[in-house]
């Protein structure tokens, strides 16, 4: 609305708008307040020196880390080195309905996953969201998925759209588009939609770049990487604890790839 019908053009909501960011906001103050940093910076005629163009402040695993956990378990991966070739080992996947666990790098801070800690999804099956819902989730069936969308495809899909990066404004998807994501869309055909730079998460851009050569489509479904009523997984432990007790069919966690055997009841059949 404040964009639709307020005088502003742009508009930022910080991704961590919950009691997770109190932290933030103290630190602030102490950098103004206590410190008095800003009184320094205005004086100097410099420019602020932090500007908030990511989320991905949280918790970090090294792949050394990743394999000594996988190794001691004794659970099968295949680990593959070359960031482009699993990228789009995970967009086949992704095209052929598979449900993919997607964990690298560092957590995302805030409420949203947004491609570090994620289960990743084809938006097109107009059957995916029940089947993650029921599966995966296990939550009520009438629960939305958003959609993460690459950056020059953005305003193809949503009418009227502005930069929205954190998951956070919702817009209203094209008719000629709704197809292509109806399982990442609302009932009023709305998505609270992911813009994704290479920028901004160069492993997740390329992922879903891969599943558009594949697919045609520059978007994916998008969920945050926990089963009902449990936080977002942090750790590799927990990554693989959720995959087990869900109906997951692959897991990347970092340069490892793990699936599923196959048994009744899987999503990506």
């Amino acid at each position: 609305i404040l964009l639709r019908r307020g005088p502003f053009k742009r508009i930022f909501v910080q991704p961590a708008a919950g009691d997770d960011g109190g932290s933030l906001g103290a630190a602030f103050y102490a950098y103004h307040q206590l410190l008095g940093k800003s009184r320094m910076i205005a004086v100097r005629g410099k420019k602020r020196i932090f500007e908030q163009d990511h989320c991905y402040f949280g918790a970090d695993f090294t792949e050394s880390e990743i394999e000594r956990f996988l190794k001691r378990k004794k659970i099968k991966y295949r680990k593959i080195n070359s960031e482009d070739k699993l990228t789009s080992y995970l967009a086949e996947e992704i095209a052929r309905g598979k449900v993919i666990g997607f964990y690298h790098g560092r957590a995302e801070w805030g409420p949203r996953a947004l491609g570090n800690r994620s289960i990743v999804a084809n938006p097109g099956n107009p059957k995916m969201r029940d089947m993650i819902n029921y599966y995966v989730k296990h939550r009520e069936e009438w629960r939305p998925f958003a959609p993460s969308t690459i950056s020059e495809d953005c305003g193809d899909y949503y009418e009227d759209y502005h930069y929205s990066p954190y998951m956070l404004l919702t817009f209203k998807v094209k008719k000629e588009k709704l197809k292509e994501i109806i399982s990442a869309s609302h009932v009023d055909e709305t998505s609270r939609v992911q813009e994704v730079s290479r920028k901004s998460n160069e492993r997740y851009y390329k992922m879903i770049s891969a599943f558009k050569k594949e697919t045609g489509t520059g978007t994916v479904l998008n969920t945050s990487f926990n089963d009902a009523g449990e936080p977002i997984v942090c750790s590799p432990k927990d990554a693989i604890r959720t995959f087990n007790s869900t109906g997951m069919d692959c897991l990347a966690v970092g340069n490892y790839f793990i699936r599923k055997p196959k048994t009744k009841g899987k999503v990506g059949r």
